[in-house]
């Protein structure tokens, strides 16, 4: 159980027993992928996007630099998802298994939603 009250991105859509999802979730990176949301660390406790709120999904590879604005930088596949309309969070991965992992979990949770997947393993950055 966590230390704070868990809560939810969206204003119109809450899990009853998040607490229950989120103790019976599993780790995938830094985040936590239950069976109704997908968890995430912040400020005070952990937050939440319930996948019955989710509008639409969309992943690409985009990139994370490493010394500031110039020079190298680490390549990353970003899922982001669209909540209550016009709003959305960004989850960061290393690996496009990870990434995978997200997508097929919103899409077994809301197959009806159209979810973007990464087209080809080449990184167009």
């Amino acid at each position: 159980m966590p230390l704070f009250q868990l809560k939810s991105l969206s204003q119109t859509c809450t899990l009853p027993d998040a607490a229950g999802d989120h103790s019976a979730s599993q780790r995938l990176a830094q985040y936590r992928l239950g069976r109704e949301a997908v968890y995430f660390p912040a400020f005070p406790g952990s937050r939440y996007v319930p996948f019955a709120a989710v509008s639409k999904v969309m992943a690409r590879y985009t990139s994370m630099p490493l010394t500031g604005c110039c020079g190298k930088a680490l390549p990353m596949i970003c899922v982001r998802l669209f909540y209550d309309g016009e709003f959305y969070q960004d989850f960061m991965f290393e690996t496009r298994k990870e990434a995978d992992r997200l997508l097929d979990a919103v899409q077994a949770a809301r197959p009806e939603l159209d979810v973007e997947r990464l087209t080809s393993d080449v990184r167009a950055i």
